[in-house]
């Protein structure tokens, strides 16, 4: 166990305030100090810590950080800022991850310090800061390497490492030994990853996952490669970044500590880049020790990138222009001419908005040059499918890419639902049932239609309506499709009907969402073929 030496508070704060008389005698007399000080913002005069030496091996070690912070702006009520400790070589290389104490005036989530005496205009501040267990070497050296606070006024500072070196503020832990660097698995591109990116006219970005795991001291930073042809390579940083709400982000994904995180990482790869197949080459991560742990020789999630030089396509088609998907999917085809091409077309694809595209290997070549790609139109509620990426690689590896998907040139290939224009019709109304004795209630009659429907009924309601034209009962719901032939419903007869004539008025709407009504009182719907739809309860 090392000694662990400790400052007294009475020296600290004393010296605090004759660091301060000191600066400012140095820059003028008293008075005319405090007159440019009430016109300053904050600034730091007093930086200690309370110990030289520490064993932080049981994970549970603090030494005792205070300052001094004034601030000459009157109208300030509160501030803000943060000390970085960072581990410091024998050379005066900073290693491994900074380690950050938050503060402000007031306390406040999620700042882990406050004031502990004075005011805004000259506070104490005093904080246990926590060593980390975990360092590369069993002995490090910690040193405060930047400070830096913001009033509520606008006033800012910032020291960093050369403007501390004064304060002397810094300490030697003793550490357990962290000898490995992080790991990770399941690296892919995300799923919304284009497998083809057009860069002749400006840079593209390519996005991957990974999981990455750090059980001592936890992941620091990386780096993700990709390579491509000619010896051409770009990176992309993976790199926590701490949250106002003490979480960790790293790209589109949020963790509670960086010793098990997800992350995401955007690789830019520059306009006019060398065409060809780009993947991921290598992976090196940092922990917060300074361990580095490097994956390279990879050949992993390629993407085609392209200018569309070696390989082109043109005449583009989508046909039908008008499908009909109203009972069920419809199909859609896709047709190009390439040109430039070498061994054939190895694989095609072809995104969509609205609608299923599809990936063809090997196409078939037509006579006449084209090639033709299927995609399938979910039933009912698309009404539009919209082409937004094609991408074609031929057997020499070479590639074209078109359509905002792939960042391509614009693709103008629209289809569209065939509108319904026409309601239901109803050809014949008949009921099971037109007397019923009162004691057999309550009991369902049993309405059978013809319907002729272009799109299909998939909804009714009907009602039923005693002599006088007030409502009795109903019902509505929806049904299987129906574009032609019966279609049955029930009309409920609920327990208690009075004796007498009732009448049945109904509706059916079509997936479109056009409707048709029939039988209602007082004239406000169509007649039902045939006559009215009449029930008699009866006192039998």
């Amino acid at each position: 166990m090392l000694e662990v030496k400790r400052r007294p508070r009475g020296f600290r704060l004393f010296a605090a305030a004759l660091g301060g008389l000191l600066i400012g005698t140095l820059a003028a007399g008293p008075a005319q100090a405090e007159g440019q000080a009430r016109q300053t913002g904050p600034q730091l005069t007093a930086l200690s810590v309370g110990q030289s030496t520490v064993d932080a091996t049981s994970g549970d070690a603090t030494v005792t950080v205070d300052w001094h912070v004034t601030d000459g702006n009157a109208a300030a009520t509160d501030m803000f800022g943060d000390i970085a400790f960072q581990q410091v070589g024998a050379d005066g290389r900073l290693i491994g991850a900074p380690r950050t104490l938050t503060f402000s005036f007031e306390p406040r989530w999620p700042y882990q310090a406050s004031a502990v005496a004075g005011t805004m205009a000259s506070a104490d501040y005093s904080h246990a800061f926590p060593v980390p267990r975990y360092a590369a070497r069993s002995t490090a050296r910690w040193a405060v390497v930047k400070v830096t606070a913001r009033d509520d006024q606008g006033g800012t500072f910032t020291v960093e490492r050369q403007g501390l070196e004064r304060f002397h503020a810094e300490f030697t832990a003793t550490h357990v030994v962290d000898s490995t660097g992080p790991t990770y698995d399941g690296l892919r591109a995300m799923h919304d990853q284009p497998e083809y990116l057009y860069n002749a006219d400006a840079s593209v970005t390519a996005r991957y996952w990974l999981h990455i795991t750090d059980a001592e001291s936890g992941f620091f930073r990386g780096r993700l490669v990709l390579s491509g042809p000619r010896g051409a390579t770009a990176s992309g940083a993976i790199r926590p970044t701490q949250e106002t709400d003490g979480t960790l982000r790293c790209g589109d994904y949020r963790s509670y500590d960086s010793h098990d995180i997800f992350c995401t990482v955007e690789v830019t790869i520059p306009a006019g880049a060398p065409a060809g197949t780009w993947s991921v080459s290598r992976v090196g991560l940092t922990d917060a020790s300074g361990n580095v742990s490097v994956v390279e020789g990879l050949s992993q999630d390629p993407v085609h990138v392209t200018q569309n030089s070696s390989v082109q396509a043109s005449d583009f088609a989508l046909t039908p222009a008008e499908y009909n998907n109203w009972n069920g999917t419809a199909p859609l085809t896709i047709t190009m001419k390439p040109s430039g091409f070498r061994d054939g077309i190895a694989s095609a694809t072809v995104l969509l908005d609205g609608c299923s595209g599809s990936v063809t290997e090997n196409p078939v070549i037509a006579p006449d040059g084209s090639i033709s790609l299927r995609a399938t139109v979910p039933p009912v509620y698309t009404r539009r499918c919209t082409v937004t990426g094609i991408g074609i690689t031929d057997g020499a590896g070479e590639s074209a890419a078109y359509g905002t998907a792939f960042h391509g040139p614009v693709l103008d290939l629209v289809a569209t639902q065939i509108p319904d224009t026409a309601a239901p019709v109803v050809n014949s109304a008949s009921l099971d049932v037109t007397s019923v004795p009162a004691s057999t209630l309550p009991r369902n009659a049993r309405l059978t239609l013809d319907v002729t429907s272009f799109v299909g009924v998939n909804g009714f309601s009907l009602t039923v309506y005693d002599a006088s034209g007030a409502p009795v009962n109903g019902m509505s719901g929806g049904i299987p499709s129906v574009t032609n032939g019966p279609l049955e419903l029930n009309v409920p007869l609920q327990q208690g009907l009075a004796e007498g004539e009732y009448t049945v008025g109904f509706t059916l709407t079509d997936a479109g969402g056009l409707r048709a009504q029939y039988g209602y009182p007082g004239g406000r719907s169509l007649p039902v073929p045939g006559g009215p739809l009449l029930i008699t309860v009866t006192d039998g």
